[in-house]
């Protein structure tokens, strides 16, 4: 007892810092909240003192506490990667990034679940779960998911038990279909009957909305975007709109606005102001309480009491007194994505607002477009480096979309909700109009998001939040100058330092690279097309399935995949990889494969499809089915083209017979007038086959990899007169016990009068560029 009473104790001084900061973070909140009620008042100073000190120690509090349930939670005793079953309420579905194509996932949000993994029962808020397209149900039902539980990276700071995991390759099933199952699992109280009525919300205006555009009105209207198609929802990330569709203070404002309206035709006292922010409220609850509309929920209050009271009160004390009230009410609240947009957002809104136009823009006639641009700089200059930190994004197409699409939502909104509320056919003269908005936001978000003025990239790590430090200090200074000039010197340096990276990779297009990486005795390739996609050949060994198979021996072989293949690809940047290409179930050769699937999304697998009886490569396949990737099997005669790069495959031929390396996937690649050649582990049977089968077309090749790492049994004299390349690579490890790179192959190449051997063991991995000019070789980054 002692010693879980000590080791509980230590765990709740690990989360001492995040108590500390949660209580400064309420502190500055209070300071600004109070600061201006107090001032010009004298004998005002100690009691706001004590108030502040009273909400830091609150925030102390509710820090260190929050923290310690975080960690203490059930979901963190999970396993990661066992069968689990989740029993809960679908609340909303949206496809998961990257995911454009009709093989793409669908991230789907189950609301007061209950986990039963490995015997044990936890229950959780919400959990995420990823299905394939078409498994998902409407918001609003009772589903009983089953799947893999896998668990998040650990990071610095605890995260909500929410976030702690998800749900892997899941089907849903009706929980009505298993019979006590919703006794004893199933969700109960007052946020299942909320859902309920949200659902049939949903269906009503499903119901009175034209089919090509209700989705996205639902969306608007109720933050449901389970129905919305994954090319409407890129476009409006490609727009970078995408938050109009995420409920928005925006969306509450103009509620909130429309209710006090109403309701002030029966009341005209203050009063009506409360009843406005009882009523939207509860509409805040009813769609989920996102972070942004809770915002404005808790300073739309703020302002009615204040106007109750007769008491002018700034927007931003009220944003202040919203945040204070959000940390205190959950503290890891600030670990979010969605909350710190919201206030980043809104404090960008409040200083665009702020900054003084030019003479020529001053004029009566553009003042008001100069002053939304000028809204829409500032929440851009804010948000962006939040937004590339968090999702390796920019759009810069979003400070022009923003002011027509909010404009249009500022139509819409009303529309939807006389559409919902009015009964007796009179919504009908409202459908109209909300039809006609809804198609004009979704014109806007597709033209928008064609314009090329967004990048993906990396993160950005500490130098966001130097520059982010650097902002909120020069915001708390109260020269009106520096205010002004300096706001917009610091935006523009955050600007700079959030958009490097994407800015690196924008100057990249039109630019492929291909790289040979060095994984020791093993294969591993990759190949970046003009357009940025990326393509892995291979990835090294790795024991990770071997182990999944037979759970049974320690790892015989180092893991080439977590140790090379994925920190280069987390070093370009990349989050998805649109084909892997297997050249044959070997763990030299896919072993790898395990750590690129935790690392990045893979959409497309080739694999030649040999019959090998190995648990490993059924534990392979096994895990493609999880991850919702696409399967093919190409033959002899393919091709396959991906932007600039078109892969020719010449074997396997026919099936793929029982030998793993007689089946080798063996392709050529070409991008403009470079050639790649990789035969995997082909022997010189294969080699005279696909000769035979080309005749009398060669093979050439700028760069040759030699099949089956150097081996004798493979790259014969004619094969290299046939590929004639200019490189020839070895990938091999050193000193390996096979005797790779074979005294007979090297004479071979002397013979062929290869001018360039390339050696993994000896020189580390081979890049070479490629764009107008031809291709040259680079330095691997």
């Amino acid at each position: 007892m002692a010693g879980l009473a000590l080791a509980r104790g230590e765990a709740a001084l690990s989360y001492a810092p995040v108590g500390a900061g949660v209580g400064l973070l309420c502190v500055l909140a209070g300071r600004a909240a109070l600061g201006h009620a107090s001032r010009g008042r004298r004998g005002r100073g100690i009691p706001v003192g004590m108030a502040l000190v009273f909400i830091g120690l609150a925030g102390l509090y509710a820090g260190l506490r929050r923290g310690t349930a975080a960690l203490g939670a059930c979901a963190a005793e999970l396993r990661g990667n066992v069968p689990a079953v989740v029993a809960g309420t679908v609340g909303d579905a949206v496809p998961a990034r990257d995911a454009g194509s009709e093989d793409g996932l669908v991230r789907v949000s189950i609301r007061d679940v209950r986990i039963v993994s490995d015997g044990e029962i936890c229950r959780l808020g919400a959990v995420r779960a990823f299905v394939r397209p078409g498994a998902a149900h409407e918001a609003g039902t009772a589903v009983l998911a089953r799947g893999v539980w896998r668990t998040a990276e650990a990071g610095r700071l605890p995260r909500p038990p929410e976030a702690l995991g998800w749900l892997s390759g899941a089907t849903l099933e009706a929980l009505d279909a298993h019979e006590g199952t919703g006794s004893r699992l199933g969700p109960r109280g007052v946020g299942r009957w909320l859902i309920e009525w949200r659902a049939a919300l949903l269906a009503r205006l499903d119901a009175r909305l034209a089919p090509r555009h209700r989705a996205i009105g639902k969306a608007l209207l109720l933050a449901d975007r389970s129905t919305l198609d994954p090319a409407t929802r890129e476009a409006f990330v490609g727009a970078g709109i995408i938050h109009l569709l995420a409920i928005s203070g925006l969306h509450v404002g103009l509620i909130g606005a429309s209710l006090a309206w109403l309701i002030g035709l029966r009341v005209r006292s203050p009063r009506r102001l409360l009843w406005a922010a009882g009523c939207t409220s509860a509409y805040v609850v009813l769609i989920g309480a996102p972070p942004s509309a809770v915002r404005a929920a808790l300073m739309f209050w703020g302002w009615a009491l204040a106007f109750r009271r007769e008491r002018p009160a700034r927007i931003s004390d009220l944003a202040a007194l919203a945040a204070m009230l959000a940390i205190l009410a959950d503290p890891l609240i600030v670990t979010d994505p969605g909350f710190q947009l919201s206030f980043a957002g809104f404090t960008g809104v409040v200083f665009g607002g702020r900054l003084r136009l030019p003479r020529p823009l001053s004029a009566r006639r553009l003042r008001g477009l100069a002053r939304a641009l000028a809204v829409s700089c500032g929440a851009f200059l804010a948000t962006a480096p939040i937004a590339a930190f968090h999702f390796d994004r920019i759009v810069i197409a979003s400070i022009p979309a923003s002011v027509v699409a909010g404009a249009v939502v500022g139509l819409a909104l009303p529309a939807l909700a006389l559409t919902l509320i009015l009964p007796w056919g009179t919504w009908v003269l409202f459908a109209g109009a909300a039809d006609v908005s809804l198609a004009c936001l979704a014109a806007i978000a597709s033209f928008f998001a064609e314009l090329p003025l967004s990048w993906s990239g990396p993160g950005l790590g500490p130098r966001a939040w130097l520059v982010a430090a650097g902002l909120a200090a020069l915001a708390l200074d109260r020269t009106r100058l520096r205010r002004g000039l300096g706001i917009v010197a610091i935006g523009a340096a955050l600007a700079l330092t959030s958009a490097w990276p994407s800015v690196r990779a924008m100057l990249d297009r039109g630019t492929a690279l291909v790289c040979t990486l060095d994984v020791g005795q093993g294969d591993a390739a990759v190949a970046r097309t003009g357009a940025g996609r990326w393509l892995v050949f291979d990835a090294g060994p790795g024991d990770a399935f071997r182990t999944a198979g037979t759970a049974s021996g320690p790892p015989a072989m180092s893991d080439a995949g977590g140790r090379v293949v994925v920190p280069f690809l987390r070093a370009m940047g990349v989050r998805t990889v649109e084909l892997f290409a297997i050249s044959h179930p070997h763990l030299d050769h896919f072993g790898g494969g395990a750590a690129v699937f935790d690392a990045v999304r893979v959409r497309r697998v080739l694999d030649p499809g040999v019959p090998e009886p190995s648990s490993a490569y059924l534990a392979f396949l096994e895990r493609l089915e999880l991850e919702g990737a696409s399967w093919h099997a190409p033959r002899a005669g393919d091709r396959l083209r991906i932007d600039d790069v078109e892969l020719e495959f010449l074997w396997p031929e026919d099936e793929a017979g029982t030998d793993a390396n007689e089946g080798s996937l063996s392709f050529r690649l070409t991008v403009r007038d470079f050639r790649y050649v990789n035969t995997g582990d082909a022997s010189l049977p294969v080699e005279r086959a696909i000769l035979e089968r080309l005749l009398p077309i060669r093979p050439e090749a700028d760069v040759l990899k030699l099949g089956h790492h150097g081996s004798r049994t493979s790259t014969s004299l004619e094969w290299l007169r046939a590929t004639r390349p200019d490189i020839a690579i070895i990938s091999a490890g050193a000193r390996n016990r096979y005797g790779h790179p074979h005294a007979a192959t090297l004479a071979r190449l002397d013979s062929a009068r290869v001018e360039r051997v390339w050696r993994t063991d000896l020189e580390g991995p081979l890049c070479v560029e490629i764009d107008a000019d031809g291709w040259r070789i680079v330095d691997a980054p």
